[in-house]
């Protein structure tokens, strides 16, 4: 980083959650802005806009699907942060805009990768060409994974086992360079490369 100063904004309502991230976060050149709401962050927007943001996903009132739809496609990353998520969330988030997902409870290595990978915008870019390597069924799967299928639900609709829905999937992440499935998500939304 430069010196600039970084701008992240936590929201949760917990508040040894929001409390905890806030730690991780806070080093020099950063001011970190915490939120105990969703309605608090999409408030604080009209103040400063963050460099990224970390948001729960189950809040009351608002949760963090609904301010992402409140807010839609922003100029800054959002990390998605959840104790309760699952694929399909994690690709409801992705579309809406999020960046990424981090699940709890998270390390103070996850966080700052996440960040560091939100602030560099690496995002796993693939070139179109990545998406003919796929064979028929990696093809499937991946089409499968971004619909916001489970590995089980996968293997009882290809009627395969897990065990080789899982070897896919790695093969797919691999082959098309993403690290989750939240990059998947992101790459098929993102351009002519679909598969």
């Amino acid at each position: 980083m430069s010196d600039k100063t970084l701008h992240i904004a936590v929201t949760d309502d917990d508040d040894a959650v929001r409390d905890a991230l806030a730690a991780v976060l806070e080093g020099p050149g950063r001011t970190i802005r915490t939120h105990a709401h969703g309605l608090a962050f999409i408030e604080s927007l009209d103040d400063v806009t963050p460099d990224a943001a970390f948001l729960d996903l189950k809040m009351p009132v608002l949760t963090g699907l609904d301010v992402l739809r409140r807010i839609g496609r922003v100029p800054f990353p959002i990390i998605m942060v959840s104790a309760h998520g699952d694929i399909a969330t994690a690709v409801e988030a992705v579309r809406l805009g999020a960046y990424d997902f981090v699940e709890k409870p998270f390390t103070p290595d996850v966080i700052e990768t996440a960040l560091e990978r939100a602030l560099s915008k690496d995002k796993e870019a693939s070139s179109p060409e990545a998406f003919i390597t796929l064979t028929d069924r990696e093809a499937e799967i991946a089409h499968a994974l971004n619909r916001g299928l489970t590995n089980k639900e996968i293997a009882r609709e290809f009627e395969i086992s897990p065990r080789t829905v899982e070897i896919h999937r790695a093969r797919v992440f691999g082959k098309l360079g993403v690290r989750n499935v939240a990059g998947l998500v992101r790459l098929m939304a993102d351009g002519p490369g679909r598969v």
